[in-house]
């Protein structure tokens, strides 16, 4: 890509997943309004982000494939456009439950379909220095776009709690950036042309690192989306916060994970091997996943700052690893790069799917978040057993620097 053009791209791909992240986690906040509105128990309001991520799993591999064909831009220009579109169907046209659930699905079918084709838009924007920071910037975005929710939906939802509304509003927000992105965002990486759509997925699905990057992806995104479901109801049911201050605290691990992703692109871009990384960060979210879960049975003031204390870990521990996992996967297939991201990404929804009802679950059975947050804390120990099968691949490093993921050496 043109130099001249560069800064321009890495700016619009970053819009447009910021855009696109604000469905992750702008249910969560008001999700109290939506249980008192269609009488709905907690279970049932952790199917909402389920709706999403079901559906973003449902295209995110074909949407992979696709852009290895077609190119990343329209790829991502349409599956944007479904999301807009979702987006104001929620606002004006869900006046039952399954309504909001069936919008809720066909913004993950454009979600999904365009993520890894922005992942490979992004990798194309630089050629060697800078292609790290870029993809840990592009992940950042995303829970930008998530954390940001989280402190904007209950303002515009009123004290009324009128989430049709803040849907509404937000959605002319995200409709705003797809036209611009539209408009003004260059051509991105062009088609491989190498074998079939089939050919370019089997590449991609035959390389073990793309499997085990999926698993660590699982507990960096995955978890990320859990927390943003159910920390704003964790604080202010488990510590008495008041809604916008349990919103405003909860944003916590987001804002973290976005400092990680920014950060794990800079610390790839000085050498450091992926895997060290990866490991580190792995350790970090299942120790601060455990944490929350304690900090349940410790008498206030010192279980809230036990609960900081972990949501810190949890936010640095999901974020860290991401341009890592995702340029991994395209250094490890180069030929169908769009199909191994979309894997990673996939292997990235699974917690999505099942983490919120999973804790809103043992929410209604035991009265509290402890179990939930214990499940989710065994995930990642048991991924940081995986990682020692990563095979070996080259990354790009400042300076033609080759930085090689290596188990047995890290």
């Amino acid at each position: 890509m043109p130099s001249e053009h560069r800064r321009r791209a890495l700016a619009l791909i970053c819009l447009s997943a910021l855009a696109v992240a604000t469905n992750y986690t702008n249910h969560g906040p008001i999700l109290g309004f939506i249980r008192a509105d269609f009488g709905i128990v907690a279970a049932q309001a952790g199917a909402i982000a389920t709706a999403f991520f079901l559906g973003a799993a449902a295209t995110m591999l074909f949407g992979g494939i696709i852009a290895d064909r077609i190119g990343t831009k329209p790829a991502v220009t349409a599956g944007f456009l479904i999301v807009v579109i979702s987006n104001l169907g929620i606002g004006i046209a869900a006046p039952t439950f399954d309504a909001l659930l069936a919008w809720r699905v066909l913004g993950g079918l454009g979600g999904g379909f365009s993520f890894a084709a922005g992942s490979s838009y992004t990798r194309s924007i630089f050629d060697d220095r800078g292609r790290h920071f870029a993809q840990g910037l592009y992940g950042a975005a995303f829970l930008l776009g998530s954390s940001l929710t989280l402190i904007v939906i209950p303002w515009l939802a009123g004290v009324e709690g009128d989430w049709h509304r803040a849907y509404t509003i937000s959605a002319l927000f995200v409709a705003a950036i797809w036209l611009a992105w539209t408009l003004f965002a260059p051509r991105g990486s062009t088609p491989s042309g190498q074998g079939g759509m089939g050919a370019a997925f089997m590449r991609a699905v035959r390389a073990r690192n793309t499997i085990i990057l999926a698993l660590c992806h699982m507990c960096g995104f995955g978890m990320a989306m859990v927390i943003g479901t159910w920390v704003t109801l964790y604080l202010s049911e488990t510590f008495g916060l008041g809604l916008a201050l349990a919103g405003a605290l909860g944003t916590t691990a987001l804002v973290l994970g976005i400092v990680g992703r920014l950060s794990g692109g800079g610390i790839l871009e000085a050498g450091v091997r992926p895997v060290r990384l990866i490991r580190a960060a792995l350790v970090a979210a299942a120790v601060g996943l455990a944490g929350m879960a304690l900090a349940t049975t410790v008498a206030a003031p010192a279980g809230l700052a036990l609960a900081g204390v972990a949501i810190v870990a949890t936010g640095l521990g999901v974020g860290l690893p991401y341009a890592a996992v995702f340029n991994g996967a395209a250094a490890s297939v180069p030929d169908s790069p769009a199909s191994a991201q979309a894997i990673v990404g996939w292997g990235g929804l699974l917690i999505a799917i099942v983490g919120p009802p999973l804790v809103g679950g043992l929410l209604d059975l035991s009265g509290g978040f402890a179990a939930g947050f214990l499940v989710l804390a065994a995930v990642p120990a048991l991924v940081l057993v995986a990682t020692t099968q990563l095979r070996p691949f080259e990354m790009e490093a400042p300076g033609g620097i080759e930085v090689e993921m290596d188990p047995a050496s890290a």
